[in-house]
């Protein structure tokens, strides 16, 4: 199985404009993700920053306009909710500019939404989403303070305040070789803030609840989704977590919790690498996924696969090449994974 993530940057300045286009002509840059998705070839793929509409159609129109006819044929979707241009109710960046702001940054609801594209179905009954999960409900919250110390949310922010900026998603994917969770999640930059870094405090904890959830019982009460079922992920299941994670556990402004995550005991860390990463960083690792020189986006197997083999699709110089530059400001991480259940 091939399994991938992608930021698609299939983001646009008003709610209407990326159904426009997927109904219309399209694009320079959604012609170009389309080619790099058909160098991809995954058969699972997560999807980061493709806004959703308010009927949820732009991922089929995706899916059935453009890249069936480029012969990726994906007949299994998931696309539920964010918390992106959600209005919270409150004032929740403290800047004297709005009276109140949301739970996620965006202009309109669903801006910077993610998907699930899949060759296998879907157990929908079974999967998960954390949309509504408070983020003072996450066990050792890590709140920002005000340079002097005090509290920078209020009681009754943290009465509202969503842990994710888009979503936590647990969906159950039926492949041939046995079902397997893919744990979805697009963490906040850790960066855009204020001295308080409250966008860092909520990268890491939006990380932390993965650490949470994989290592918090069945019925643990701690944990509690927006269908009011409890607990965490099977300690025997096998998992793929994978997004856009805003984080690098070796540069950049993250809080540490990518480390943690990089190091559980039940996750792997395939460290995969590109040519145009060595290229335009030389003296790097070679791990970087973004085109700020970072690594951002991951593709992390639970110790239940065999990895075949893992990199970031980012060619030095070719044809692809161009197009990896124009389709998006990240570039695709995959992985070959065989499930080994025995």
């Amino acid at each position: 199985m091939r399994l991938a993530s992608y930021n698609v940057a299939l983001n646009r300045a008003s709610e209407s404009a990326l159904n426009t286009e997927l109904k219309g002509a399209g694009s320079t840059q959604l012609r170009a993700v389309i080619e790099v998705m058909q160098s991809l070839q995954a058969d699972v793929l997560v999807l980061n920053e493709i806004d959703r509409d308010a009927d949820a159609t732009n991922l089929d129109l995706f899916a059935d306009r453009w890249l069936l006819p480029a012969g990726l044929d994906y007949p299994h979707r998931y696309f539920a909710p964010v918390n992106t241009g959600v209005d919270s109710g409150r004032d929740l960046v403290k800047d004297d500019q709005q009276k109140t702001t949301p739970f996620g940054f965006g202009a309109f609801p669903g801006q910077y939404a993610m998907a699930v594209l899949s060759r296998w179905p879907i157990d929908l009954s079974a999967s998960r989403t954390f949309q509504h999960f408070l983020w003072r409900d996450l066990p050792g919250a890590d709140f920002p303070k005000q340079p002097d110390g005090s509290d920078f949310y209020h009681p009754d922010d943290l009465g509202v305040l969503r842990l994710s900026s888009k979503s936590h998603w647990d969906v159950l994917i039926q492949a041939p070789d046995g079902d397997f969770h893919l744990l979805v999640s697009h963490p906040t930059p850790p960066a855009f803030d204020g001295p308080e870094r409250r966008n860092a405090h909520r990268n890491n904890d939006e990380i932390r609840f993965w650490l949470n959830y994989l290592n918090a019982t069945e019925t643990s009460p701690t944990i509690s989704d927006d269908q009011g079922r409890q607990g965490g992920l099977n300690r025997d299941a096998a998992f793929v977590i994978a997004g856009d994670l805003n984080a690098d556990p070796d540069a950049g402004d993250s809080l540490g919790a990518i480390e943690q995550l990089l190091n559980h005991a039940h996750v792997q860390d395939p460290k995969p690498t590109s040519p145009g990463a060595r290229q335009r960083w030389p003296a790097g690792n070679g791990r970087q996924t973004a085109d700020w020189g970072l690594r951002a986006d991951y593709v992390l197997p639970s110790r239940q696969w065999k990895r075949d083999q893992s990199a970031v699709l980012w060619p030095a110089d070719n044809h692809l090449a161009e197009a990896v530059r124009t389709a998006s400001d990240h570039r695709p991480v995959w992985a070959d994974l065989t499930l080994n259940l025995a």
